[in-house]
């Protein structure tokens, strides 16, 4: 599987949620108020009539535009809470939160917006109402494919190589029910939200490659390509195509485990083939790994192999923790964001396999996959790496 399915599948199956935990949980200055209850919103205004349910009582519900900015915040009474604000300046979408608890995107357009918070989408709208037929649809469509990719995973008689090509089909399969619809709706709605949420699904394609992203961005207009997760999308996309297999590595900087800098070049391009694997204390598909890599560690090592561990979106304490849980016995670079970043990097674990001279062999490396690339490898270097 060439991406981490389980991300790509949480932003196309449902794409419902844009802001993440992290900033759910982030207090903003937003201004505050408690809820009073409106019938109808002013001209060029939209309305949030919410609802939830009886544990969010006395709680706030936050507002964020589809970045992350906090807008405005009004505590749940008795069930219900509401917001009215201008239309246009909140972003092509935006999302209602209670941190830790609920979190609801929806289309701030003119009129009144239902939103329950338990709810798979806002409706009440033109548009709204659209995506939450949508989101129904693809909420149908996607109902047995996670379950088919954990029973995959989790299928004890499949090598590691089987399992990852039986979930990159399954994934494709899903796609090929979705992808008319998305199409069209590119098409369609090349200026407003519905156009928003299909193209974030097509940059979100097993396959999808820089060409292809910007044979997209021209369906729609500016406005819509210039939306700050598509801008994201398209930049990481652009960091994947300079550090496909065949390119010179991108280095970086960071801290080894005693807070000493070092950088990504101290190992790489040294005359030997390095496995770097990026990975973070809280992944248990990266600690898993770890297993796999004690057992590439003690049969190819001697043959000259340098693994390389890249620690990113962690803390150093829980990253040394994990170090002496592990028992991990490879160098390794402290580096929070600006690896992934380099190298278009959307999920972890992530293992890249650089030559001696510092040229990509190949990536998204995991399990079997390692030892059947190094074993390739031997039969053409006269047994060293």
């Amino acid at each position: 599987m060439k991406k981490n399915q389980w991300l790509r599948l949480g932003l196309l199956a449902l794409a419902t949620t844009i802001a993440l935990p992290a900033v759910a949980q982030r207090k903003g200055k937003a201004k505050s108020k408690v809820a009073t209850v409106v019938a109808k919103p002013k001209a060029g205004h939209y309305l949030i009539q919410g609802t939830a349910p009886a544990e969010a009582n006395g709680k706030w519900v936050y507002l964020y535009t589809n970045s992350g900015t906090a807008l405005d915040s009004v505590k749940v009474v008795g069930g219900k809470f509401h917001f009215e604000r201008p239309v246009g300046g909140d972003g092509i979408v935006a999302n209602l939160i209670v941190p830790r608890s609920f979190s609801l995107s929806f289309i701030p357009e003119e009129g009144v917006i239902k939103a329950p918070l338990e709810a798979e989408a806002a409706t009440g709208t033109p548009l709204n109402d659209i995506r939450a037929q949508k989101v129904k649809e693809e909420i149908a469509l996607s109902s047995g494919v996670k379950e088919k990719l954990m029973k995959l995973r989790s299928d004890k008689t499949l090598s590691d190589q089987q399992k990852e090509e039986g979930m990159e089909k399954v994934v494709k399969e899903y796609y090929a029910q979705i992808l008319p619809g998305v199409l069209a709706d590119l098409k369609a709605h090349r200026d407003d939200a519905l156009g928003y949420y299909a193209l974030q699904t097509l940059l979100a394609q097993e396959d999808i490659d820089l060409a292809k992203a910007e044979g997209y961005l021209k369906e729609v207009s500016e406005s819509l390509r210039n939306e700050e997760t598509i801008v994201k999308q398209v930049e990481r996309l652009r960091r994947l195509e300079a550090t496909k297999p065949g390119a010179q590595f991108v280095d970086f900087d960071g801290v080894d485990d005693a807070s000493k800098p070092v950088s990504l070049s101290c190992y790489v391009g040294k005359g030997h083939y390095v496995l770097v694997d990026f990975w973070a204390s809280w992944c248990g598909p990266c600690r898993r790994e770890i297993a796999h890599l004690k057992k590439v560690r003690d049969a190819y090592t001697d043959k000259g192999l340098v693994i390389l561990g890249a620690v990113v979106w962690d803390k150093m304490e829980d990253h040394l923790q994990a170090m002496k849980d592990l028992e991990i016995t490879w160098p390794q670079i402290f580096n929070d964001k600006d690896a992934t970043d380099l190298y278009g990097i959307a999920g972890i674990p992530q293992l890249i396999l650089f030559d001696p001279s510092g040229k990509i062999v190949a990536r998204d490396l995991r399990g079997d996959m390692v030892n059947a690339q190094l074993d390739e490898i031997l039969k053409t270097t006269g047994g060293k790496l």
